[in-house]
């Protein structure tokens, strides 16, 4: 046996012994899923294709043609059933964008020399808005945060825990950045994690799937948007 069929053996039995969940101590993490982040005119796009053209295009079909309807089924079920629903926002609260950190700033600058316009914004700015098709309302909460990681910049643990929230269900972009980051530090802090293979989108499908499957040897759950919303909505009749 090849050491990647041991490996998928393993993760195999790991899933048999994924956490029940409880639906009233869960909640639904939305990550980053902004205008500057996945539109196909977004800045974030504009740069990274200026440096390498074609390089963004499996990402943003597999947003709009997978994750986007995917993160709407999640949305119905969580808001239908009044579980907390928290969305993130990678941006920064000064209009000179002087908070973020000296590596967010030196990326900015080598965007601006690329295309002319920075990548990260200022909360100010609608391409830090999140994108019309999945808008919040108004008992979902908005989380700001100036890193990849949510919880290194933003109050979001207290927050979860002030709920009772035990269990995180992760989607949005990108995979093996910001998700992969939150969701690690998620598992640290305590929570039982899942996150939703096709609710989420990476660069590529190699960056995507790598980082799923080095989350889930250990930290995470990795789970499809049919699966997850079943467990929940067996959870549901049962409680």
């Amino acid at each position: 046996m090849e050491l990647e069929e041991k490996i998928d053996q393993y993760l195999k039995f790991k899933r048999e012994f994924a956490p029940p969940i409880n639906p009233r101590e869960s909640a639904l993490i939305i990550i980053d899923m902004q205008n500057y982040q996945v539109k196909e005119t977004s800045t974030c796009v504009e740069s990274l294709e200026k440096v390498v053209p074609g390089m963004t295009q499996y990402f943003v079909k597999q947003v709009y043609e997978v994750v986007n309807p995917n993160i709407t089924r999640l949305l119905e079920f969580f808001r239908q059933n009044k579980i907390p629903i928290y969305y993130t926002k990678f941006a920064c609260r000064r209009n000179d964008r002087k908070d973020y950190t000296d590596n967010i700033r030196v990326l900015n600058e080598l965007s601006e020399n690329l295309i002319g316009k920075y990548v990260f914004p200022s909360i100010q700015d609608p391409i830090a808005d999140i994108i019309p098709e999945l808008k919040p309302e108004v008992d979902d909460t908005i989380i700001i945060k100036t890193t990849n990681g949510t919880f290194s910049s933003t109050d979001l643990e207290i927050q979860l825990k002030n709920l009772s929230v035990t269990t995180l269900i992760i989607v949005g972009v990108v995979t093996h950045i910001c998700v992969e980051n939150t969701a690690r530090i998620a598992f640290d802090l305590g929570f039982n994690v899942y996150v939703v293979d096709d609710a989420c989108a990476g660069w590529s499908p190699t960056l995507h799937n790598a980082a799923l499957r080095g989350m889930e040897l250990f930290f995470v759950n990795v789970i499809t948007t049919d699966k997850i919303l079943n467990k929940l909505k067996k959870a549901v009749k049962r409680a």
